[in-house]
């Protein structure tokens, strides 16, 4: 693989067409530190979280606000309060935090229609970025899971995670925290590449989906357990089980299709379908290239949720 090529502001700047990853336009002081790999196809949706006015603090410096904010709760904690061991605690966090805080840490990311790339830089403009780079054509599902999390009843803030399984074993992830609950977070949290990338995966797998069906004449979406895969196709799904087979189900035959809380169940007007059960049900997280699956179901199946 071609050593990641440097470049500067000046060298490379994304084209007028192309927004950031959340859907807006890349702002003027955005410094794209290193260009975006061929491999990954045309561009998309870029972000950079360096400015050109922002240069890293000498170390001399970072040592004096570390130290300096470190003595000055140390002191106040112990005028106080006057608890030693509370004085130096505070102290220590207080200057591990300021450490944290001015540390230069900046990522480009950028978004094509074959692929995703994020570069990392530490401690200076010259450092050697990082390279993590995804092509689509390298791997074969992705599994997506978000969590809203609750305490008392209050939101505490989002879990999310992206998950491309790649042909050869391994995975490519991009994972974190936002607190944007019933919205997109705020632009520079890395959810937007995540779900920029979702967006450009799922244009790549439609690309092949007519001829799937002409060969087989569903699109299948494998899962785990007993439950092996979930078709769907003109008019009916199939369920395929380790103990049961293959179950076709025609849309006309289901009486209750529902999507709630991340589960899709999809029950049979016959109560003695499926080992008696009449219904199932499977997690949303649990099903690769979900997106795709929604519109096969809404494109073949005429199921939709408004």
């Amino acid at each position: 693989m071609a050593e990641p090529k440097l470049t500067s502001q000046a060298a490379w700047q994304p084209p007028t067409d192309v927004i950031s990853h959340g859907g807006l336009p890349v702002t003027i002081d955005a410094d794209f530190f290193i260009a975006p790999p061929p491999q990954i196809g045309e561009l998309v949706s870029v972000a950079t979280t360096l400015p050109n006015s922002e240069h890293p603090l000498p170390v001399a410096i970072r040592w004096s606000i570390v130290a300096g904010s470190g003595i000055l709760l140390t002191v106040l904690f112990q005028v106080f309060l006057q608890i030693t061991m509370l004085a130096l605690l505070a102290g220590i966090v207080t200057g591990t935090t300021a450490w944290y805080l001015t540390r230069f840490n900046h990522t480009c990311s950028f978004v094509g229609t074959k692929g995703l790339a994020r570069y990392d830089i530490n401690g200076s403009r010259s450092a050697l970025p990082k390279e993590s780079l995804l092509l689509f054509a390298d791997a074969n599902n992705l599994y997506t899971s978000t969590t809203r999390n609750y305490t008392n009843g209050v939101y505490t803030g989002t879990s999310y995670r992206y998950r491309w399984m790649k042909n050869s074993g391994g995975s490519y992830e991009v994972s974190g925290t936002h607190r944007g609950e019933n919205k997109a977070p705020e632009e520079k949290n890395i959810w937007h590449f995540a779900d920029m990338g979702e967006t450009a995966w799922t244009r790549y797998l439609l690309e092949m989906i007519d001829e799937t069906l002409a060969r087989d004449g569903y699109i299948e979406f494998p899962l785990t357990g007993n439950l092996q895969a979930v078709r769907v196709g003109d008019g009916f799904l199939e369920f395929v089980s380790r103990k049961d087979g293959v179950q076709r189900v025609l849309r006309s035959e289901m009486q209750d299709i529902t999507l709630g809380s991340g589960t899709f169940q999809f029950k049979h007007q016959d109560s003695r379908w499926w080992s008696g059960k009449g219904k199932f049900s499977f997690e949303y997280g649990n099903i690769p290239n979900a997106r795709i699956f929604m519109i096969c179901l809404k494109e073949l199946a005429d199921i939709y949720w408004d």
